[in-house]
């Protein structure tokens, strides 16, 4: 390969006789020279060879052979030929830890991995790299006086040895010092502190102040966040942290187009107040719009704790509905208390006063109902969270209403849904779910629409309509069910990166008493794994109807 150091007049360098990477090393040293033209050869002939001499040098080989010659054909080209002979290698090493480092894992871990071996050939970019590790490792957990105390290297070329000497006295360790907060109201300072990912006196790290950064960012309620230890007031070694914010007081539109095969096009346009108060209180309206849908919410969030883990969320709403047999207006309003657990369960306790008019088949109703009830669920994945490799969802809901405290009904309502997912070396994943609904009452069609159970779809059973599958009044009409049960296997293969083929089978049923007939959706498919997740589109055949019918099934997201 031609390597040229700047414009077409410049003098051309092939390297020939080194391996790959000892040939781009060169490469890279040559480049750090002037632009050479060929008559000027003479003149820069040593600093050439110098340039290829430190390269090899910096791989462990310092006794090369090299020669130089102009191209017979292309006097533009210099042909360097290099025998890089034998390589220096490490005779007696001694790297060693002094100060709290030497009881550091971390530290430990660092010296372990380092290629620096006793027989292992020096290379001198790795040692430079396990000198910024260890200085990089200290600043990150605060060992801010650590030092290299000792670092040389005795290169011996006529013994092709080198002994390595390093000692990294670490010091001893700070600590978070108080916090020194700016010009923020109290009510802020609180919320802050609700969110704050260490405690004074609690031993130094930075990725804590980072976290916290990121914590504070992801409430969308600043505009600028300073955060940043202050070196220039450290006491007895503990370090202060100074914390300053802007608030954001803009207020926040976005509008949305999305398509899925249960739903058509849909339009969305939210329009968000990120921070009313001082307090954390924040607001959000959201329209949405499609074929058998229309939605309006408006949700005012209230913390009483950690702003993105403990919140109340005061939700007002209308839906217009308009679904295979199924036409309903319906107006709703709920207090939910969320406590949310990255490495546990999310919950929700809710209680929701709703009234709806609907028809539903031959049927024509108004309902009124209040509904406490209580939403668990958990994540969790390994391997990416929009594109995990193996993991599970969890997700469960109970509901319930009665006449004492003045709903038309009383029933209880229990749902759940499982979703598992793993990978067999690598190209292979398998993907399974199970849900499973019930309601405890006497009548389904004493319940609104809102309350059965109806299946079928993208998510529950492929190569059917949504919400297509329940019991039939009379006139061939759906009416909804007491209960509900789907199943799903899938397999993906992947073929090539970001992209992989599926095959799937569903079952499931909406029913009453379990004596109607199951509805099962079996096809194949392909996975494109975007950014955004995997988009999903899917050829499913619905094997139980006669000639087995076929749809046609878009999704995204993460499986899980």
């Amino acid at each position: 390969m031609l390597f040229s150091t700047g414009k077409a007049a410049a003098l051309l360098y092939e390297v020939e006789g080194l391996e790959d990477g000892q040939k781009r090393n060169a490469e890279l040293f040559l480049q750090t020279l002037p632009q050479i033209e060929p008559d000027q050869l003479p003149r820069y002939q040593s600093s050439i060879l110098e340039a290829v001499q430190k390269s090899l040098q910096a791989l462990g080989y310092f006794s090369p052979t090299i020669s130089m010659e102009i191209d017979s054909k292309d006097t533009d080209q210099l042909n360097i030929h290099v025998d890089p002979g034998q390589p220096v290698l490490i005779r007696n090493i001694n790297i060693e830890l002094k100060g709290d480092a030497r009881k550091n894992r971390s530290f430990k871990r660092i010296v372990k991995r380092s290629p620096l071996k006793t027989g292992a050939v020096f290379n001198s970019g790795e040692y430079e790299s396990l000198k910024s590790a260890l200085n990089t490792q200290a600043q990150s957990l605060g060992f801010f006086d650590a030092q290299m105390s000792t670092h040389n290297v005795k290169i011996y070329p006529e013994d092709y040895a080198a002994d390595v000497k390093l000692v990294f006295d670490s010091g001893k360790r700070y600590r978070f010092g108080e916090i020194v907060y700016g010009e923020i109201p109290e009510n802020t300072i609180v919320l802050i502190q609700e969110m704050l990912t260490f405690k004074p006196g609690s031993k130094y790290r930075s990725v804590r102040l980072g976290n916290l950064n990121k914590d504070l960012a992801s409430t969308g309620y600043f505009q600028q966040i300073d955060i940043r230890p202050m070196r220039d007031r450290i006491e007895n070694y503990h370090v202060p942290i100074f914390i300053n914010i802007t608030p954001n007081k803009n207020y926040e539109i976005e509008t949305g187009t999305g398509y899925s095969t249960d739903e058509g096009p849909r339009l969305s346009l939210t329009w968000d107040i990120p921070l009313i108060n001082d307090r954390g209180h924040s607001l959000t309206n959201e329209a949405l719009i499609s074929a058998p849908r229309s939605e309006l919410t408006s949700s005012y969030k209230i913390p009483y704790g950690n702003p993105l883990t403990e919140f109340y969320d005061l939700q007002v709403g209308y839906q217009y509905k308009e679904q295979e047999d199924t036409i309903s207006n319906l107006g709703s309003t709920s207090i939910h208390k969320w406590k949310k657990n990255p490495q546990g369960w999310d919950r929700d306790l809710f209680f929701r006063i709703q009234y709806e008019s609907y028809k539903q088949g031959l049927q024509n109703g108004e309902s009124l109902l209040g509904i406490p009830g209580i939403s668990m669920n958990k994540r969790r994945a390994k391997g990416g969270k929009l594109d995990p490799a193996s993991g599970y969802l969890i997700m469960s809901k109970t509901e319930l209403s009665d006449k004492v405290w003045g709903s038309d009904q009383s029933f209880v309502k229990l749902w759940g849904r499982t979703k598992g997912l793993t990978t067999l070396a690598e190209k292979h994943r398998f993907i399974g779910r199970i849900e499973q609904g019930a309601i405890w009452i006497n009548d389904v069609s004493k319940i609104p629409p809102s309350v059965r159970f109806f299946t079928g779809g993208d998510q529950t059973v492929r190569g059917y309509n949504y919400e297509s599958i329940a019991p039939k009044d009379a006139s061939g009409k759906l009416i909804g069910a007491q209960y509900t049960t789907a199943i799903s296997m899938e397999y993906n293969y992947q073929f090539l990166d970001h992209w992989r083929a599926a095959l799937f089978v569903d079952s499931g049923t909406a029913t009453n008493d379990y004596k109607d007939d199951w509805k099962t959706g079996a096809g194949f498919g392909i996975r494109w794994v975007t950014p955004l997740g995997a988009l999903r589109v899917d050829l499913a055949f619905a094997v139980s109807e006669p000639g087995a019918p076929y749809k046609l099934h878009f999704s995204m997201g993460p499986e899980i």
